[in-house]
């Protein structure tokens, strides 16, 4: 279990950042990660800023995030402050959940995995969409190298090392993902892998 970092002090900042670490394609990874969507109900897990506003324009969405002053920027009606850890809703609520590049700043995913199951309807999707390591061992000293010094230096230049140091640490904590989330209780589960270094993944779960 890791521990969750506070980003009320970055909130300004935070999709800047997923900006700069994508290379500046997380907005079309964004997409691409919406048209697996089912219709229907969208819970936007971890909205914080409401970076996917744009791809979720045709849904029901729900958006939620722990941090209160990210969502003060959402442009979501439906605004809720909360944890996937702890979903306040009710059993077969949505039809799909959608989580954009922050499943790793979760504390306890395990039981964020279950809660997500828990309120996807039968039929529903789970599209999680973050970044991890590079598999092959080059490219992964390359990509914490080039990582390490572009989050420190964006922390001292902002004056928020603490949560830019997080955002660095939080590429570790978990085993790549097509381990990480092997072990679940969907029917099917699909991995692809994005970027030159292939550091983003798209997961697609199906209840």
């Amino acid at each position: 279990m890791n521990k969750p970092a506070n980003f009320s002090n970055i909130h300004k900042y935070y999709d800047l950042i997923n900006t700069l670490t994508t290379l500046g394609f997380d907005k079309s990874w964004r997409s691409q990660a919406a048209k697996n969507l089912n219709p229907g109900s969208v819970l936007d897990l971890g909205s914080g800023t409401g970076a996917s506003y744009e791809d979720l324009n045709s849904f029901d969405v729900t958006a939620l995030d722990p941090d209160e002053q990210m969502l003060s920027l959402n442009k979501f009606d439906r605004k809720i402050v909360g944890k996937g850890e702890d979903l306040p809703f009710n059993e077969n609520s949505f039809d799909n959940v959608l989580c954009c590049f922050v499943w790793r700043n979760i504390s306890e995913t395990e039981k964020a995995m279950n809660e997500i199951y828990r309120v996807i309807k039968p039929g529903g999707k789970f599209i999680l969409l973050d970044m991890t390591r590079p598999k092959n061992s080059i490219l992964k000293i390359l990509h914490k190298i080039g990582t390490f010094i572009l989050l420190h230096l964006i922390g001292l230049i902002t004056i928020n090392f603490k949560e830019y140091r997080f955002l660095y640490k939080s590429l570790d904590f978990y085993p790549q993902p097509e381990i990480h989330l092997s072990k679940n209780e969907y029917l099917s589960l699909d991995i692809t892998r994005f970027g030159m270094f292939g550091f983003v993944y798209l997961a697609v779960f199906t209840k």
